[in-house]
């Protein structure tokens, strides 16, 4: 297993590969109302890093320092039409841009995370007894899906 050092590496890494392979991808960025564009699943990852990684590592470190019960997670991602809607019109390096910046926000929150902190626990419905720092292996899985999916 990856140390959690290598790991905040990783998710910066992952970032700008998805950003690499979404630019290689040769598909267009203008959106047909069906599949997804470039821009979009960037948008995607973006809204996930924030509303979902980020919004998940603050409940579980606030539940951990005011001693509540660990908090009871399922699998949840943002609206497809409405991410969709949200980043048709967005270009793709503006979807990069802001890509690369949240993750170098998740990274910056992370880092100042303690020890302890990083082990802040909750229970997922798909993935059973997680922390903080096993979590970055899922955004890690969760990336390399949306990365395969431009080559398809």
């Amino acid at each position: 297993m990856a140390n959690f050092e290598t790991q905040l590496i990783a998710l910066i890494d992952s970032a700008n590969e998805i950003c690499g392979v979404a630019e290689k991808s040769g598909r267009s960025n203008e959106y047909d109302g069906s599949e997804w564009t470039p821009a979009i699943i960037l948008g995607h990852i973006v809204d996930v890093d924030k509303e979902v990684w980020m919004a998940r590592f603050e409940m579980m470190r606030q539940a951990q320092s005011s001693g509540a019960p660990i908090p009871q997670l399922q699998w949840w991602e943002p609206d497809a039409v409405i991410t969709a809607e949200k980043y048709s019109t967005q270009s793709f390096e503006e979807a990069r841009t802001k890509l690369l910046a949240s993750r170098e926000s998740m990274v910056s929150y992370l880092k100042n995370l303690g020890v302890q902190e990083r082990v802040a626990a909750a229970e997922h419905r798909t993935f059973g007894l997680i922390t903080i720092e096993s979590m970055l292996q899922v955004i890690l899985d969760h990336d390399k899906e949306h990365q395969a999916s431009l080559t398809e």
